[in-house]
C-alpha cells in the first residue's frame, strides 16, 4: 500500500514535469521533485515500524494478563510475539482452530475460534536486543535476571524477524489494523505464508 502510493505520487510529479516516463527526467527535474524523497523516507520509516501478530482471539489492545493464552509455548521468553514479515501471522492466528496443522498449548478443543491478524506499530521507539535462536532459549530460562541486567531493553529479536516484547514494554505497542484471518489472507493473496490450515479450500482463497 505504501509503495503503491509512492509510485502514484512519483508518476504524478513526472507528468507535471511534462515527461511521459521517469526515464526522460533529468537531474534538474528530479531535484524539483523534493516531496518524492521526503515521501520515500517517511514510507521507509513506516515499513520499518511495522510487525505482525496472529492470535486466536479478537481484542482492541494488548493485555499482558493474556500472555500465554495463544500459542502457549513461550520458547523465546514471556511476552507478546511479533514477526517482521507476514509469513507466520496466519499460522499463529489459527493455532487453536480445529483445522490448524499443529495444535500447541491447547488442552481442550475450541469450537468457535476467532482468529485475527494484527498489524502493529511502535517498534521504532523500542530497544530490542538482537540474539541468536540458541541464546533466546537461554534467555527464556532466566528472563528475570536478563531484564535486570538489561533494564533498557524492551525485548529480544531473532535473526528470522521474530520478536518477543517483554511484558513491561507491551504498552508501547500500537495496533494499526485488525483483520479477520480470512480477510488478511485475501488482502495478501499469493503471499508465501507458512501453512496455517489443513483445510485445502481455505488454502485456495
Amino acid at each position: 500500500m505504501v509503495i503503491s502510493k509512492l509510485v502514484a505520487k512519483t508518476i504524478n510529479y513526472v507528468r507535471a514535469a511534462g515527461k511521459s516516463s521517469i526515464l526522460q527526467t533529468n537531474v534538474y527535474d528530479l531535484k524539483k521533485i523534493k516531496d518524492v524523497k521526503l515521501f520515500y523516507n517517511k514510507s521507509a520509516l513506516q515499513l520499518d515500524d511495522i510487525a505482525y501478530h496472529g492470535s486466536p482471539y479478537k481484542f482492541e489492545k494488548f493485555n499482558i494478563e493474556m500472555i500465554g493464552s495463544g500459542e502457549g509455548a513461550a520458547k523465546r521468553g514471556k511476552g507478546i510475539y511479533l514477526f517482521r514479515t507476514k509469513k507466520f501471522a496466519p499460522y499463529f492466528a489459527n493455532i487453536k482452530s480445529p483445522d490448524a496443522p499443529l495444535h500447541l498449548g491447547v488442552s481442550k478443543s475450541i469450537n468457535n475460534p476467532n482468529p485475527h491478524v494484527y498489524t502493529v506499530s511502535g517498534l521504532k521507539s523500542m530497544n530490542f536486543k538482537k540474539v541468536s535462536l540458541a541464546d533466546s532459549k537461554n534467555i527464556s530460562r532466566m528472563q528475570e535476571s536478563f531484564e535486570r541486567n538489561y533494564p533498557d531493553v524492551d525485548g529480544i529479536e531473532m535473526p528470522n524477524g521474530e520478536i518477543c516484547v517483554f511484558p513491561k514494554s507491551v504498552e508501547k505497542l500500537k495496533i494499526k489494523h485488525i483483520d479477520k484471518l480470512e480477510n488478511f489472507i485475501m488482502l495478501n493473496r499469493g503471499f508465501p505464508f507458512r501453512v496455517w490450515t489443513t483445510d485445502k479450500a481455505k488454502l485456495t482463497l
